[in-house]
């Protein structure tokens, strides 16, 4: 009997070690699991930004020598945007425009961008609504009557003959900050008080009820050029200002998308050329 009981305490910690190992091997292993996935995680992550990234840069470098005022990061929100809208099927144009409220008016702060070409097509003039403020855009609105610019994403509409003439209605996209833009009647139209010469007088541009309004006599070319659902970026000065459409890794899956398509297509070619040769 008590050869057995000696046996059973040996025994019982025996036992015990073995579960206590187990235990720890298997928490070192899961915690191996949770590493390699966080690794991986971070690698993807790190991946996808890269490509973000290098992408962005070299588009703004090619387009930086014809653009050289636009503020790197404003064109990144425009491109992300973009991307993002791309993505979604909501655009096929390959044309940005983008308007930097956050210069003074007596600076030509509207571009626009081919990028399939990676080229700025116009660079020009711009208003802002007068309850934006004067001379500078300071506070924005969605509210009807406020006179004011709202910020974010458009979509470019219909076009149509207003009071302004030829004008060009935009579809805002940013639930809060710029959805009210039909109801307003926020459109894209030519103004007189738009323009270089509007300068002799006075060191500002004049001041519209809240519309992008152009210089008159370039208005039918920007109308032209960025008409039938291109997109229209409207940046502020506003620390309130967010959007989904800033969505990064969502840009990035646009962008990985886009480049498996041009090398399938580019395969499909090589094989075509390939295949007409040997007919040959």
């Amino acid at each position: 009997m008590k050869f057995k009981k000696s046996m059973v305490l040996p025994s019982v910690v025996f036992l015990f070690m073995a579960i206590t190992i187990c235990m720890g091997w298997r928490s070192i292993q899961h915690a191996k699991t949770i590493t390699k996935a966080t690794e991986t995680t971070i690698k993807r992550e790190a991946t996808e930004r890269s490509i973000l990234s290098y992408t962005f840069e070299s588009t703004f470098q090619q387009i930086r020598e014809s653009a050289p005022t636009l503020d790197s990061s404003v064109f990144k929100q425009a491109y992300i945007g973009y991307l993002n809208l791309r993505e979604q099927g909501k655009t096929h144009s390959s044309i940005i425009s983008i308007a930097d409220l956050s210069l003074h008016s007596n600076q030509p702060r509207l571009w626009i961008i081919d990028l399939e070409e990676d080229r700025v097509l116009l660079h020009t003039y711009v208003a802002h609504g007068r309850g934006s403020g004067l001379a500078e855009a300071k506070t924005f609105s969605n509210r009807p009557n406020s006179n004011q610019s709202s910020l974010g994403f458009y979509l470019t509409g219909e076009t149509y003959q207003g009071k302004h003439g030829r004008s060009l209605r935009l579809d805002g996209l940013d639930k809060g900050f710029n959805t009210n833009a039909r109801a307003r009647g926020i459109v894209l139209h030519g103004a007189w008080y738009v323009g270089k010469n509007i300068l002799r007088g006075q060191n500002r541009m004049g001041v519209s009820q809240g519309c992008p309004a152009v210089a008159e006599r370039l208005k039918d070319k920007i109308i032209d050029l960025i008409k039938d659902r291109s997109v229209l970026y409207i940046h502020g000065s506003s620390s309130n200002y967010h959007s989904a459409l800033l969505n990064e890794r969502a840009a990035t899956q646009s962008l990985m998308a886009s480049n498996l398509e041009q090398e399938q297509f580019l395969a499909d070619s090589a094989l075509a050329d390939a295949h007409m040769e040997g007919l040959l």
